[in-house]
């Protein structure tokens, strides 16, 4: 599966805990094979998503960092 890193527009702040990528868990899962990374720990933000398929907003909190990430214009609704 190809994985794409988002772009980060908010660091997460310097008090946050160590990331635990693996531990974190999807806020979206698609039907397809690409999936969304965040670009600052790598953690998955959008697991499996399609060509076809969108999420319903335009960023996205990290839940292993806390860095806000940027969805790309194609994959945001």
């Amino acid at each position: 599966m190809p994985a794409i890193p988002l772009k980060v527009t908010r660091p997460p702040a310097s008090d946050a805990a160590d990331p635990v990528p693996d531990a974190a868990k999807p806020l979206f899962r698609g039907t397809g094979d690409t999936d969304y990374v965040c670009g600052n720990c790598g953690a998955v933000i959008a697991l499996g998503m399609g060509p076809t398929q969108r999420v319903p907003f335009g960023s996205a909190v990290c839940s292993a960092c806390g860095a806000e990430n940027e969805f790309p214009s194609s994959l945001a609704s």
